[in-house]
Formats: structure tokens, C-alpha cells, sequence
């Protein structure tokens, strides 16, 4: 029985905000698998952002919002007098702009500190920014990153980049992949969609924005000319340009886009197959949540995650590569990515790489990873 009267050590979990990407699940997904650490470690959670939260997360001891909406410095000002009054044993954060906040003020308060990155660094920070910006800002990871006691690669395509982007050392780099929920992915999975379908559709998942390769998507659809309709299920500031682009080619009625959905695994498990044409993913929770529903899948080749993932990495351009798990195409091949469409009219291809990915992601159950995760909390709460 634990004594009350003793103050329990703290752990701080910091994110940016509680939205719709796959930082969220995941953490989500760890903090549901704390099991009896509640009686040993407070943990409190703290948003930087004041923004509509798109999930629910397992409620904590303590929970916190800095409303420091978007901005850098005033989510190291604010966190830094947080931290001071919390004074926890242990932070871990999420996301680059947590991390820089975190790495510039928990280290100097005494608190060990633990750094999730989720994405390829250098590809996302070239895709976001240019000039003095990018300049500052991988100055920026470069000077506060290696502050940390310890950064958690969400792929081997992140760590490797990490330790080049960030002059991290590679025994402070630990790579851990995503846990998945199997079991409730495919109960959801089940669940009555929310939208109506066609009788036979292809999906692609994703935040509607540039690096998530949808303007390749939709040339390479175009080029292909399949008989299945395309529904792309998110949301982004991209949107509307996406749209011109289907509309301008004459797609409107093949090509949808339903929004965010609360529950897009009811829509994905009912698909023939799941598409992704990304340019920049750590560990691509889209492709890996359609294989655990046994949907075969087309990915590019960007630099880490999908090949990862599905074991292979893509050929020549113009090319497709048949995986252990999965079609992959070199990133922004248009014609590759248009002939692995056209490849997935073979049923007993579908059903070979559906069964064969349904089987991969067994590697990645969320009792397995998440138990990695909290091994390196109890380290530096130990």
C-alpha cells in the first residue's frame, strides 16, 4: 500500500496539443498502459496550446495548458514557471516545438529529461521552413536536443537522422516504434462508418498538408484511371487546394473527401486497399493501423518509416517493389506510384499482402512496445 502521506515522485508528459495526428495516439496509447505506476508516480499533463481537442486521454493526476498558441518562446517562459512549481523528477515530451521547450528549461530545473521524436528532422524542418528560419532552427536542435538525457526515435530512418541532424550520440538515441491496440483497432474497425460508401472504394489517411504527398496521390490516381473511387479521410490548412487540384482534373465525383472522422477504421477496414504517398514520415500510423485491419497497402519510399515497415525499401523510378508487407514506390514517383494502383486490381495480391501485413504488425502490439516505453520512464524515475 502506498503511503499518501509521502509525496510521490512526478512525471510531466508535455505535447503541443491534444489533435488528430499520431503523436496523440500514441501517447494516448502509453499513458493507458501505465498500469499500477498511478500509485507510484504523479503524472500530470501539460498542453502548450489551447486548441479543440480532437481525442480523449486517460485522465492524469494533473493536467495543464499553457496557452502559449504556437509560439516557441512563450512555451519555454511558460513552461519553465510550471516546471519551477511542479518540480518533477521526469519530463517527457512530444513533438519538436515540446521538445525545444522542454530541452531548454528541464534540464537547468534538475529534471531528467526524455525527448519522443516522431519525425525525420531534417526532411520536416527543410519542408517547413527556408532561409534564416531553417538556419535557426537546426541550430536551434542542434544546441538543445543533445541537453536531453535521453531522445526516443520513433524508427531506425529517425534515429539515424537524429544523430546526423542533431550531433546526438548514439548510445543517447534509443529507438522505440508505436505501439498498437490490435484488438481495438479491429473492433472499431467493425463499427457502422459514419459516412456513406460506395460499394467498393480505395483510402488514404492523413493531415491535409504538403508532406503528405496528396497532390502526388491525386496526379497518380489521375494517371492510373482506376475503376475504384479515392476517399481521403482527414483534415488541413491544405484542403482547398487539394480540392482545386481534383476538381481542375475533372475528378470531383471519384475523388472524396469526407473530413476527420472520430472513427476512421470503420471506413478503412471496409476499403479494397489504403494508399500512401508521403514525403515525410517518422513511423506512418496510417499504413500501420490499415495493415493491423488487414488492408494491403501502397507506400512510398520516403526517408523513414515505410520501409521500416513493410521491409523493404523501393526500386528504380518508374518502379514497384512487392515488399514482405506491402507495394512501396520511390518517394514523389508519380508512374510508380500509378502502376502499384493499377497492380492492386490482383485479388490474390491484396489478399496475399493483407494477410501477410495483419501478421507484421503482431510486432507491434501495444502491450510489447508500450512496456519498452515505460522501461526507460522507470529508469530515470528509479
Amino acid at each position: 500500500m502506498t503511503d499518501r502521506s509521502i509525496p510521490l515522485p512526478r512525471i510531466v508528459f508535455i505535447i503541443n496539443s491534444i489533435g488528430s495526428g499520431g503523436a496523440e495516439r500514441a501517447l494516448g496509447r502509453i499513458l493507458s498502459a501505465a498500469g499500477n505506476r498511478h500509485e507510484r508516480y504523479e503524472m500530470h499533463l501539460l498542453l502548450l496550446d489551447r486548441e479543440p481537442e480532437m481525442r480523449t486521454l486517460p485522465a492524469l493526476a494533473g493536467r495543464h495548458c499553457l496557452d502559449a498558441r504556437g509560439s516557441l518562446w512563450r512555451s519555454a517562459i511558460r513552461l519553465r514557471a510550471l516546471l519551477t512549481r511542479l518540480q518533477p523528477t521526469l519530463v517527457v515530451s512530444l513533438l519538436i516545438r515540446s521538445n525545444l521547450a522542454t530541452a531548454a528549461v528541464a534540464p537547468g530545473l534538475g529534471a531528467r529529461t526524455i525527448l519522443c521524436e516522431r519525425m525525420h528532422l531534417s526532411s520536416h524542418l527543410a519542408g517547413r521552413y527556408q532561409g534564416i528560419a531553417l538556419a535557426g532552427l537546426r541550430a536551434l536542435v542542434r544546441y538543445l536536443y543533445p541537453r536531453a538525457n535521453r531522445v526516443l526515435a520513433v524508427s531506425e530512418g529517425v534515429r539515424r537522422d537524429l544523430i546526423d541532424t542533431a550531433g546526438l550520440a548514439p548510445d543517447r538515441v534509443t529507438t522505440i516504434n508505436n505501439p498498437y491496440d490490435l484488438e481495438r483497432i479491429a473492433a472499431e474497425g467493425s463499427q457502422a462508418p459514419e459516412i456513406a460508401l460506395p460499394p467498393a472504394f480505395m483510402v488514404a489517411v492523413g493531415r491535409l498538408v504538403t508532406a503528405k504527398g496528396f497532390a502526388l496521390l491525386i496526379d497518380a490516381y489521375a494517371d492510373a484511371d482506376p475503376a475504384l473511387p479515392l476517399l481521403i479521410l482527414g483534415e488541413g490548412p491544405d484542403r482547398i487546394r487539394f480540392e482545386a487540384q481534383v476538381a481542375a482534373a475533372g475528378l470531383s465525383k471519384r475523388i472524396r473527401f469526407p473530413g476527420f472522422l472520430a472513427n476512421p477504421f470503420a471506413v478503412m477496414a471496409r476499403a479494397t486497399f489504403l494508399v500512401s504517398a508521403s514525403h515525410n514520415e517518422g513511423f506512418p500510423n496510417a499504413l500501420a493501423e490499415a495493415m493491423a485491419l488487414g488492408l494491403p497497402v501502397i507506400a512510398t519510399d520516403c526517408l523513414s518509416g515505410p520501409a521500416d515497415l513493410l521491409g523493404a525499401g523501393a526500386g528504380g523510378a518508374g518502379g514497384v517493389t512487392e515488399a514482405p508487407y506491402g507495394l512501396i514506390v520511390g518517394d514523389g514517383d508519380c508512374a510508380g506510384l500509378s502502376t502499384a494502383i493499377r497492380e492492386m486490381d490482383d485479388a490474390n495480391l491484396r489478399a496475399r499482402l493483407g494477410a501477410a501485413g495483419r501478421l507484421r504488425m503482431e510486432d507491434f502490439r501495444l502491450e510489447r512496445i508500450a512496456a519498452d516505453y515505460w522501461a526507460v520512464f522507470d529508469e530515470f524515475m528509479s
